[in-house]
């Protein structure tokens, strides 16, 4: 493929990795509807030009009308790869996502969030079949690389430049007065709004800087490696991201180990320096970023120029390194190596706040928090322990098997996650998926493996995976180290896909492709569709009264899954309509609790006792340690009880009385079994008044 064509296609890729970080991770499924169908749609249509432009050519070459004439003929002959250029281990994300296709057929926790999770698979397949189709021959590596570097800058130095207070972003930095999650009180949480997976990314970008070092051919390379790599080490440090440090730890030991021995050398006295750099850079950003808060300006101009001081030193330093390095070899450099790495891991010590040793040390309660979290998945887990409950089984489900009180609605476990959403089947497919995928990185170059399994480690403690960012970057690493052929082999000749015949294999080949597009191409109506709900949502905010409700109606109609449209809308409708409009929503979330609680105060509105506290009842079953949902309950029986007396129907008026003291005293028992297991769940003011009111109506009532 022509280099201009590569520059594009690696520009293009800088963007999508850029602004998928800028848009919160792609963590919310409202943000990437857009981007999914758009890179499905891209995938697609370049497969479809690339294999067309081969065909022309082919014919072109054997001047005949007749289609697959030449069986030696290759899309070598194509001036643009297409879908035979993709290997095999590419399609294991199209595999996740027919998986979660069938999970449809399974009575899935939630119809949404199954669909959801369908297209993000297709989307992150048809990314890494592009990825593959632009960049698969090898020939013009430095360009994905400069895309990764482009990204990472943009992902890194944007975070630093929140922290300092240079920009303004939602959430960029979070405070804390708990010294269980941070020991100075902020930790840099970047465009993700979440210190861990930027702590995450930035380890797996530090890692990369040390290799591209250490192997640096050009100075271009060199030169991009050295500005990025005290900042990406400074960003860790400044998301206090016990788990990414650990990570991190890691993959500078494994790549210490998988390096060559002279590569050895430069990668201690490199990461030496790296830790003196960022050590002194922490001490100026801390406190500049505390005083900033996050507001845009504030952090001062000599906080400024003592940062930019340090880091552009930083990157000096490493060019003169580099000079001393390759005037010397020999023992005697090894033992300097050792020394100065030694040196540096303890002049760290020092520099270092004594305040940030305390998050090494101790306030480990929350990983206690992650083994509840544990623990009840794996109760989830046994209900459908093959074929798991579809997307977003944790979050739907979590509430009803939870066995203590807690906010948690990721498992943050990826790997857990997939489990519950897919079960053992769904866990093993994605496994064997990723191990053909590393065992591609590992055959071409296995230092590889290092920045990407720092990713895939880490994302077995945490919800890393959830994050769109965090499987297009890793997607990007994999192609980036996977492209092109074995080392000392040659390039196999790729075949293009309209040519039918040949051996059974071809014949499978072609058999996976097309399902591939089928799929790409449904995935992506599916989420122009989502994506069009999501902008008639956003224009019924700015309406009212019957524009308003027409605009909610469009959006449901275009996405009829989407239970907090139902909800909206239900508050617009006339009020015999409510209970129907949420009903309908119980056959693709039945155990959503917004739904149930909404449906029994709907009920309490028509003066149906009954209903509505058999629909609070499931929710309250569904959602036992939630106090808003355990106060509405209260709360919501006992007016229809008053509401009920007045209106002269004692005996309604006594069953809701009775409904709403039932439901406190299971609050102020499950409150009590939480105080035994050592942790806080009081029941609240109103719900307190609620009850006191219903039991002065039942001792006012004559009996029955």
């Amino acid at each position: 493929m022509p280099a201009i064509v590569v520059a594009i296609a690696s520009l293009l890729f800088a963007f999508m990795l850029a602004h998928s970080a800028y848009r919160y991770g792609m963590f919310f499924d409202v943000n990437f509807y857009k981007w999914e169908w758009v890179m499905m749609s891209v995938a697609v249509g370049w497969a479809v030009a690339a294999e067309t432009a081969g065909r022309i050519r082919i014919r072109r070459q054997t001047k005949s009308p007749t289609l697959g004439l030449s069986p030696g003929s290759s899309a070598r002959a194509s001036v643009l790869p297409g879908w035979s250029s993709v290997p095999a281990e590419a399609y294991g994300p199209v595999a996740i996502s027919l998986l979660y296709g069938l999970s449809l057929l399974n009575e899935p926790a939630s119809v949404l969030g199954t669909i959801e999770q369908a297209i993000r698979w297709s989307a992150y397949a048809a990314f890494l079949m592009t990825g593959y189709m632009w960049f698969g021959s090898g020939r013009h590596p430095f360009l994905l690389g400069a895309a990764l570097q482009a990204a990472g800058l943009f992902v890194i130095g944007g975070a630093l430049a929140g922290w300092m207070g240079w920009i303004s972003f939602p959430e960029m930095i979070m405070f804390t007065g708990d010294n269980q999650l941070s020991s100075v009180g902020a930790r840099l949480a970047g465009f993700m709004q979440y210190p861990n997976l930027l702590g995450t990314v930035a380890g797996a970008y530090l890692i990369w800087q040390w290799l591209l070092l250490a192997r640096a051919g050009s100075r271009a390379a060199f030169i991009s490696a050295a500005v990025l790599v005290i900042p990406a080490a400074l960003t860790l440090l400044l998301t206090e991201s016990r788990g990414a440090w650990l990570s991190a730890a890691a993959g500078w030991l494994a790549g210490l180990l998988l390096v060559t021995r002279p590569e050895r050398v430069k990668w201690l006295i490199y990461s030496a320096w790296t830790v003196i750099g960022a050590g002194a850079a922490y001490r100026f950003a801390l406190e500049a970023g505390l005083r900033s808060g996050g507001a845009a300006g504030a952090a001062g101009m000599s906080a400024t120029v003592l940062l930019l001081a340090v880091l552009l030193t930083g990157a000096a330093g490493f060019a003169v390194i580099r000079a001393a390095v390759s005037r010397r070899s020999g023992r005697r450099l090894e033992i300097a190596a050792w020394g100065g790495w030694s040196g540096a891991i303890a002049a760290l010590a020092l520099i270092l706040p004594s305040v940030i040793h305390g998050r090494l040390s101790g306030h480990f309660q929350t990983a206690g928090a992650r083994s509840m979290f544990y623990r009840d998945a794996w109760l989830l887990f046994r209900e459908a322990p093959l074929l798991g409950r579809g997307g977003d089984t944790w979050r739907m489900l979590f509430t009803r098997i939870q066995t203590y009180p807690y906010i948690g609605n990721e498992v943050h476990s990826g790997y857990l996650d997939m489990l519950l959403n897919l079960g053992l089947i769904g866990l093993i497919v994605f496994i064997i998926g990723l191990g053909l995928l590393l065992r591609r990185v590992w055959m071409r170059d296995r230092t590889g493996v290092v920045p990407i399994g720092l990713l895939l480690i880490h994302a077995a403690v945490d919800f890393d995976m959830s994050f769109g960012y965090y499987w297009l970057l890793l997607f990007s690493w994999i192609i980036y180290y996977s492209a092109g052929p074995l080392p000392g082999g040659d390039q196999v000749a790729v075949k293009p896909l309209w040519r039918t015949g040949g051996n059974r294999a071809y014949t499978a080949q072609i058999a996976v492709a097309l399902t591939a597009v089928a799929l790409f191409t449904a995935a992506a109506a599916y989420g122009w569709r989502f994506d069009r709900a999501v902008q008639h949502r956003a224009e019924a905010v700015a309406l009212t009264g019957e524009a308003q409700a027409a605009s909610l109606r469009s959006a449901l109609s275009a996405n009829p899954y989407w239970s907090r449209i139902r909800i909206e809308l239900a508050q617009l409708a006339p009020p015999q309509e409510r209970a129907a409009l949420l009903a309908a929503g119980l056959r693709y979330e039945p155990q959503s609790v917004p739904l149930l609680r909404a449906l029994g105060r709907s009920y309490a509105e028509r003066g149906d006792a009954g209903q509505a506290a058999a629909y609070l009842r499931l929710a309250l079953r569904y959602d036992h340690y939630d106090r808003d949902n355990q106060t509405t309950a209260i709360v919501t029986m006992n007016e229809l009880a008053q509401n009920m007396r007045a209106a002269e129907r004692p005996a309604d008026a006594r069953y809701a009385a009775e409904t709403a003291l039932a439901f406190f005293a299971a609050f102020q028992s499950q409150g009590e079994a939480a105080k035994r297991g050592g942790r806080d769940f009081d029941v609240t003011p109103e719900s307190k008044a609620a009850a006191a009111a219903s039991r002065r109506l039942l001792n006012e009532l004559a009996p029955a």
